[in-house]
C-alpha cells in the first residue's frame, strides 16, 4: 500500500467518524444517559479526532521537513494525534460525569504528557 493511499485511507475514516459522530447528535439525545449512546459519540469523536490531528501533525512536519521522507514522520504524528484526541475526548468525558476540576484536568494532562515524554525517551535511545 502507497502512502498516498493510506492516507487517503486515513482520511476517509475520519471522515465517516466525523459522520457518525453528527448523526448520533442529531438524531439521539446523548442527554438521556444512556452507557452505549454515550460510548458510540466519545469514540466516534477520539476517531476523527485521531486521523485529524494525525493527518494535520503530519502536514505540519512535511511543511516544516521537506527534503525528508513522510514515512519516518507517520507513527509519531498519528501517536501525537491519538495522544492529543485521547486529551480532549478525556476532558469532555470528565466534563459528562462531572468531575472536570482544574486539578484532575491538570493530573490526566500530566499523564498524558509522561506517555508522549516516554515515547520520546524511547525512540531517542534507538
Amino acid at each position: 500500500m502507497t502512502l498516498k493511499a493510506y492516507l487517503w485511507g486515513i482520511g476517509l475514516a475520519s471522515f465517516i467518524a466525523l459522520v457518525s459522530f453528527l448523526t448520533i447528535l442529531w438524531f439521539v439525545s446523548p442527554e438521556n444517559n444512556s452507557a452505549i449512546i454515550l460510548c458510540l459519540l466519545f469514540f466516534s469523536l477520539f476517531l476523527s479526532l485521531c486521523g485529524f490531528f494525525g493527518l494535520v501533525g503530519l502536514g505540519w512536519r512535511r511543511l516544516k521537513l521537506k527534503g525528508k521522507s513522510l514515512d519516518i514522520f507517520l507513527g509519531v504524528s498519528f501517536r501525537e494525534g491519538t495522544l492529543l484526541s485521547l486529551l480532549l475526548v478525556g476532558f469532555l468525558i470528565m466534563q459528562a460525569f462531572g468531575v472536570f476540576y482544574w486539578w484532575s484536568s491538570l493530573i490526566f494532562l500530566i499523564i498524558i504528557l509522561a506517555i508522549e515524554m516516554a515515547f520520546l525517551y524511547q525512540d531517542k535511545e534507538q
